[in-house]
């Protein structure tokens, strides 16, 4: 696993050793913990067009074409990681029905183009997050009863996303949660490995941990590897993961009902 896949903040605390063994649960970021849709449109804007740090956040959000925030949204539902954003500069995004013409029009893209785009993308994040913090926090917002789900989880909680690290952990030191969470694998591209590395950190048997996401592919990429993966209904979805999940016999997790995996351990 690269570095960025493997981020963290350092050893377990001693609230993760006196939970040692008993179970794990590793929660995605965006579209299960947090709802960031116009955070994430706003840098992917950002990634390809000149940004000028002097024009204050609100001016820069105001800058973006509200067809482009639509063609984002439908790029969000299909998207894994920060390099998939920029197919929503794409002018054929917006008419995307399905997983695999998502993946031909990410693939017709030249590498050198999806790097430039993925450092530019970032250093506006980083931009906002340093200099303009109650902007850049307030574009996240926790959904009901995660707080006190984090709070009262009585197991290792990690964070497995493809939001960088630096970012995660701000919005929850925003949020007090801080302590709530033991780590975060940040720019996660690799979700299997990432959380079979936590269980093993923590000596839990993958059957004892759970996962959750919104992303359908990497429900099944992490269930596949052993562990209980739940499909998280309230992030983004399509209608071609409804249709694969019923076919699987993948029953969805409605957030009313994710509270109850805490009695799973």
């Amino acid at each position: 696993m690269d570095r960025h896949a493997r981020a963290r903040a350092g050893e377990p605390g001693p609230e993760v050793g006196r939970e040692q063994g008993r179970g794990l649960l590793a929660l995605d970021f965006d579209g299960v913990v947090c709802d960031a849709l116009d955070e994430c449109a706003l840098i992917t804007w950002l990634g390809e067009q000149p940004y000028d740090p002097a024009l204050p956040g609100p001016g820069q959000l105001a800058r973006v074409p509200e067809e482009f925030t639509e063609r984002f949204r439908k790029v969000r539902d299909y998207a894994r990681v920060l390099d998939h954003f920029l197919v929503a500069h794409h002018p054929a995004a917006g008419a995307i029905g399905s997983q695999a013409e998502f993946d031909r029009l990410y693939a017709a893209l030249p590498q050198p183009r999806v790097r430039r785009f993925v450092a530019g993308a970032s250093a506006a994040r980083d931009c906002l997050r340093e200099k303009e913090p109650e902007f850049w926090l307030g574009l996240h917002t926790l959904y009901p009863g995660i707080p006190g789900l984090l709070r009262r989880a009585g197991v290792p909680v990690v964070i497995v996303t493809a939001k960088d690290e630096s970012s995660v952990r701000a919005i929850l030191a925003h949020h007090g949660l801080e302590s709530a969470v033991a780590e975060v694998y940040g720019e996660c591209a690799a979700k299997p490995e990432a959380v079979r590395e936590a269980c093993a950190r923590r000596g839990v048997p993958l059957e004892a941990a759970t996962f959750v996401d919104d992303n359908l592919t990497n429900v099944r990429g992490v269930s596949a590897a052993g562990v209980r993966a739940r499909w998280a209904l309230w992030g983004y979805q399509t209608p071609e993961h409804r249709a694969e999940a019923a076919e699987f016999g993948i029953t969805g997790l409605e957030l009313t009902g994710l509270a109850g995996l805490l009695s799973t351990f």
